[in-house]
C-alpha cells in the first residue's frame, strides 16, 4: 500500500510535484518505495538530457561525488557478499579539521565506481539513498530538506561505524586525502541509524523534524 502521494504540477514556471504523506508510520524504505515508482512512472520533464522522461540509459548524474549512509554500505556490502571493512576499497574518505566526508569512489576521479561501460548501475538495486532520491527536475523544498535530515544522520553513524571497525583492528580509518589527527569518536554519537541495518527499520516520524513532518503530514 503505497504510503505517499505524488502529484505532478504544471505551471507557468514550469512542471514540478508534490509530495505528502498519506496514512501510517512510514519508513524510510516506504519513502524510497514511493519515491522510485514515482521517479519511474510520472513522465516529468528531465532538466537534462533535453526531452527526456526517464532515468534509464542515462548517467549524467553517474559523474558527480555520492556521498553513502551506514545502510548504504550495508546493502553494497549484502550486494557484493563482502565485509564492512572490505567495503572501504570502493569509498574514498576526506577529512577537513574534524568534518569527514564518505563517498564512492570515481574511476580516474570521473564515473562512479559502480558504473559500467554501458551507462548502467552494476548495484542498481543496492544503489545509495541519495541516488534513489535523485531527480534531475525541478523538485519541492520538502524533497530536498527530507534527503538532508535523513542523510545527515546516516553518513554520521557511518564515520562512527568505520572509527570504531578500524581503531578494533588497531587502525585509523583510511582517508584518502586529509589527516585523521582530529577524528575523535566522542565527536560522533549514537543516532536513530546506529544498530539498524535496513531503511525499513528507520521511520520517518523519528528522524525528520517536527517543522518538516508538519509540512508533509496530509
Amino acid at each position: 500500500m503505497d504510503k505517499f502521494i505524488f502529484n505532478k504540477v504544471v505551471h507557468k514556471g514550469g512542471t514540478d510535484f508534490e509530495m505528502k504523506i498519506k496514512t501510517g508510520n512510514p519508513s524510510v524504505q516506504d519513502f524510497l518505495d514511493d519515491m522510485n515508482g514515482f521517479i519511474e512512472n510520472s513522465d516529468l520533464p528531465r532538466l537534462w538530457p533535453p526531452a527526456s522522461s526517464k532515468c534509464y540509459g542515462c548517467d549524467l548524474c553517474c559523474h558527480e561525488p555520492l556521498p553513502v549512509t551506514s545502510i548504504d554500505v550495508e546493502n553494497i556490502c549484502k550486494a557484493l557478499h563482502i565485509g564492512f571493512i572490505e567495503s572501504f576499497k570502493y569509498l574514498w574518505i576526506e577529512v577537513q579539521g574534524n568534518v569527514v566526508d564518505i563517498t564512492l569512489k570515481r574511476k580516474n576521479g570521473q564515473n562512479c565506481i559502480f558504473l559500467n561501460k554501458e551507462g548502467t548501475c552494476t548495484i542498481y538495486n543496492a544503489r545509495p539513498f541519495l541516488c534513489q532520491t535523485y531527480i534531475c527536475c525541478n523538485v519541492p523544498d520538502s524533497l530536498n530538506e527530507i534527503r538532508s535530515q535523513i542523510f545527515n544522520q546516516g553518513m554520521d553513524e557511518l564515520v562512527r561505524k568505520a572509527i570504531i571497525a578500524f581503531n578494533s583492528q588497531g587502525n585509523a580509518i583510511p582517508v584518502n586525502r586529509g589527516s585523521t589527527r582530529n577524528i575523535n569518536l566522542a565527536d560522533w554519537p549514537r543516532n536513530r541509524f546506529t544498530d539498524k541495518n535496513m531503511y525499513t527499520k528507520i521511520y520517518l516520524k523519528d528522524i525528520l523534524s517536527s517543522d518538516l513532518l508538519r509540512v508533509l503530514l496530509l
